[in-house]
């Protein structure tokens, strides 16, 4: 401050005068005895900009409080407020929430891998993840998302200098944009499969080295740089047709299983290419070779052994059925397993059989580098070529090569069935096993199957004996161990009591949620809570209720007892839910508002709702094209009313896309503004500020002056974050429209926004407030990756003070944005989970580092929260996690009005 705030009193009003030494942001609260705000007056960029009420280009500044509390209500006891300035919105790493690293990622398979500095875990379900565990299943540091200070040290990473900062980063590809990799599916720019994918299907360790293959081999060191190398290495698949049913083929690329290094690490040996066809396709299919290349210089990968030719198995020597396993010994000798022919066959470097160990069913194989004794691990994998077959899953240890003597037999604890019928498409790969070769004995780390998780086993006594389960240590660190479907996490914060709530997909077809977690951020405690019904959204009002909502109801409750708060205006309901046709829920209720709709579910995610200060709702319906309409200008026919209003019918206008409506009520249900944003489509997130504006994220890239703001970026599924005045906005398209809008008609400048399911097609947005792009995910706009999909989006968020919290997922930050649009900061940079020194070291990883700034450390922060201005919550799917950022000021001054006359 030059000047720093100073109050004068005249009746109820309060004049709060100050000027600030620069054109920084500044925010006037007013709060009571206990520190909580009671009216959230103003927060702003001073500047040209300076939003209401605010002066403009000036850095002295007088504002009135009317002694009213947010509700509108006078404050009685005013000698008991504290008026609070303060300069400079800080963020602070605060700390790591609802986070353990023995989680499973994804509903695949874990992939395992025993090095020496212990156990490597690679998990991936569109976003991937790659951590290191010591002997004990002790978490130690993540591999990838590459260390922050490890950027420099990857070879050959992909990077962008992106237009809104300046900044160059890495650039995340993949149809979700979550992935650096590109031995998968996860990291290619512009796709063209939306599917959830992963990178790592095989993993295998030499000292340093590490080696990530599915389609193409990745090449990563294990303090994760590349150790010098470059990152992407050469396509390793192996090509079939692969028959997609009723007669249908498509080329694919089948990824080996199995990987494994020669004793001087220059050879990486492959096998293990499996893959489904599917229920109508013939079911499991294998090619029955393998193959090897040179880790660092290799081109393309040469035959080893057997064969890569589609169908060419056979059972002599050097021949394979179902080759599902590799491992080689000290002496760069290769075991294979070679499932469908009970046996184990053992090659020499120079690609010669040296031996054949008899077996039934192996299906992985590990050879003792010391000892070289030799474990065997059967179960059944499936193989269209072969009859059912019962397969006890279990452990043959034998003898070295020379002897193979069998020298004991445990059952292995797998989720698999004996019989053929009882797997799932997995065909028997469910399963994953690594052996630890420092421990004595060694210790075998298995995962079991799908509703499993990690296990360590060592042989005691004649018995392997399990002495950890990641499973068990998730469900005490976090209480829930399945991990998100589609990790969509949604995040509300309970404005009453601070308490930060996490909705994931439980219900339906995987996309509403009936349990909920309530997170504490001050002690990171978890507890579940079972709602009445399962939702597709909820929200909170700043007393603390919250909204439940389905396709076209909305109920309010007191989370407290669970109990009903009924609306003035609503209607009663026997059975209300989302979805209970898959673990759902329904409950009757008293008084429910209905807004319209044509269908009950837009793709399954609606828009979002939110409750001002006020305790006014705003809430998103899906209200699509229907064949009712008459000419340019009518209304549509309609039988919807709102309770106590006559026949409601949204306005048809040459251009208006039809996708959804955006409708406003009061606190007891009464609809204020009807059909509030004409034309708007699909959006990811809405807010309403004190005053009625509307923010809205909305499924449509921004376009500056005809061109994407970023045009380098080729697959942009970027959003834009809208704020308009209710009713005094509407969009036209030039696209998809009932009544089209002919070109004559254009406005006069180019289109604002782009995207298919934003407005149709590009479009106008006329009357906004403001424009911010470059943020969220618009899934649904990736018309090249054939069709997409809108099952991953992402959610801002809007605070009391009217501050919107963007997620910039490319940019690996948060945008915040004042009332006029104004940026004030970004919170966050790139890292993973273990960058960024947090406040609070709990519950997060055990050795953080710093990398400075707001220590924020972010991979893909899709969904925001925020509780009044003391914190921001992310929840950051690339780190499995979700952030707690502490917010503050760089400067406060607190005045108690009880000391002004």
């Amino acid at each position: 401050f030059v000047r720093k705030p100073t109050l004068t009193r005249e009746g109820d009003d309060v004049t709060i005068s100050f000027e600030t030494a620069g054109w920084c942001d500044v925010t006037v609260a007013i709060e009571d005895d206990r520190g909580a705000i009671i009216r959230h007056l103003a927060s702003g960029v001073l500047g040209p900009n300076a939003p209401d009420p605010f002066q403009w280009n000036t850095r002295r500044q007088t504002l009135v409080w009317d002694g009213k509390d947010d509700a509108g209500e006078y404050v009685d006891d005013k000698d008991a407020v504290t008026v609070r300035v303060s300069l400079g919105l800080k963020p602070r790493f605060e700390r790591t929430l609802y986070w353990s690293p023995h989680k499973r990622v994804g509903p695949r398979r874990p992939v395992l891998c025993a090095g020496p500095e212990g156990l490597y875990v690679a998990d991936g379900h569109a976003v991937d993840h790659l951590r290191l565990f010591d002997q004990t299943g002790e978490y130690l540091r993540t591999v990838y998302p590459f260390p922050r200070l490890e950027l420099g040290r990857v070879v050959g990473l992909r990077t962008h200098t992106f237009p809104q900062s300046g900044e160059t980063l890495p650039l995340k590809g993949g149809f979700h944009q979550t992935g650096l990799l590109t031995s998968g599916d996860t990291g290619g720019l512009r796709v063209t499969s939306y599917g959830e994918g992963y990178a790592v299907h095989a993993l295998a360790a030499h000292g340093e080295r590490l080696a990530l293959a599915r389609f193409r081999l990745n090449r990563l060191a294990s303090d994760g740089s590349t150790g010098g190398v470059n990152l992407a290495g050469p396509e390793i698949g192996v090509q079939v047709r692969r028959h997609e049913g009723y007669g249908r083929y498509v080329d694919y690329t089948v990824p080996p299983r199995s990987i494994a290094f020669c004793p001087d690490g220059e050879w990486l040996y492959m096998t293990g290419f499996g893959w489904d066809n599917g229920w109508y396709g013939g079911g499991h299919e294998w090619v029955h070779g393998v193959t090897r290349i040179r880790y660092v210089d290799g081109a393309e990968p040469e035959l080893f052994a057997g064969s890569v030719q589609q169908r060419q198995h056979g059972t002599g020597d050097g021949e394979f059925h179902v080759p599902s396993s590799l491992a080689v010994d000290g002496e760069g000798r290769v075991y294979v397993s070679d499932h469908m022919n009970n046996r184990v066959q053992v090659f020499s470097p120079e690609q010669e059989l040296v031996a054949s160990l008899s077996v039934e069913r192996p299906a992985h194989v590990a050879v003792h580098p010391q000892t070289g004794q030799i474990y065997v691990f059967s179960w059944l994998l499936r193989n269209r070529s072969e009859d059912i077959h019962d397969v006890k899953p279990q452990l043959v240890r034998f003898g070295p090569i020379d002897d193979p003597q069998r020298i004991a037999t445990y059952p292995l604890p797998l989720q698999v069935s004996e019989r053929l019928s009882g797997f799932d498409r997995g065909g028997g790969q469910q399963a994953s096993i690594a052996l630890d070769w420092s421990s004595d004995p060694p210790a075998i780390w298995l995962f079991p199957g799908p509703d499993g998780g990690i296990l360590r086993l060592v042989e005691e006594e004649g018995e392997l004996v399990q002495t950890l389960s990641f499973q068990a240590r998730t469900r005490r660190d976090v209480v829930r161990t399945a991990p998100p479907t589609l990790w969509r996490q949604r995040l509300y914060a309970n404005p009453k009591t601070g308490m930060m709530w996490v909705g994931e997909a439980d219900a339906g077809v995987g996309k509403s949620f009936a349990r909920a977690l309530m997170i504490d951020p001050r002690t990171g405690r978890i507890r579940e809570e079972t709602m009445p019904f399962d939702a597709e959204d909820i929200c909170f009002d700043h007393n603390g209720l919250i909204y439940l909502r389905t396709g076209k109801l909305v109920a309010r409750y007191d989370p407290a007892t669970w109990r009903e708060v009924p609306w003035d205006y609503g209607e009663e309901h026997d059975s209300v839910g989302f979805d209970a046709g898959r673990d759902g829920r329904r409950a009757s209720v008293i008084s429910a508002l209905r807004t319209p709709g044509h269908r009950s579910h837009s793709f399954w995610h609606l828009g979002g709702l939110h409750v001002n200060i006020r305790g006014h709702l705003v809430v998103t319906t899906c209200n699509g094209e229907n064949p009712g309409i008459r000419a340019p200008g009518s209304q549509e026919k309609s039988d919807f009313q709102f309770v106590g209003h006559r026949a409601y019918s949204p306005r048809i206008y040459p251009g208006r896309f039809r996708w959804g409506e955006i409708h406003v009520f009061d606190k007891h249900g009464r609809p204020v503004v009807k059909d509030a944003f004409p034309g708007i489509g699909h959006m990811n997130g809405i807010g309403i500020d004190e005053h009625g504006a509307i923010y809205a994220m909305v499924s449509g890239h921004r376009m500056i002056d005809g061109k994407i703001y970023d045009p380098d970026l080729v697959d942009d599924l970027s959003e834009t974050l809208i704020k308009v005045r209710a009713s005094e906005a509407r969009v036209l398209t030039s696209g998809r429209a009932p009544v089209q809008l002919k070109p004559e008609n254009y406005p006069d400048r180019k289109p604002d926004i782009g995207g298919d399911q934003a407005s149709g097609g590009s479009a106008w947005v006329e009357g906004a407030e403001w424009f911010y792009g470059g943020v969220g995910f618009a899934g649904m706009n990736a018309a090249w990756a054939g069709g997409g999909c809108c099952c991953w989006n992402a959610r801002f968020a809007l605070d009391y003070f009217a501050r919107s919290f963007a997620p910039e997922l490319r940019h690996f930050s948060v945008a915040v944005l004042d009332p006029d649009g104004n940026l004030i900061l970004r919170v966050g940079q790139y890292g993973n989970v273990d960058d960024g020194m947090p406040l609070v070291k709990d519950g997060g990883p055990p050795n953080p580092r710093s990398i400075g700034g707001d220590e924020v450390a972010l991979f893909h922060g899709a969904y925001l929260a925020t509780h009044t201005d003391r914190r921001l919550f992310i929840a950051d799917a690339g780190n499995a996690r979700i952030v707690s950022v502490k917010l503050g000021y760089h400067t406060d001054e607190t005045i108690p009005l009880r000391d002004v006359e």
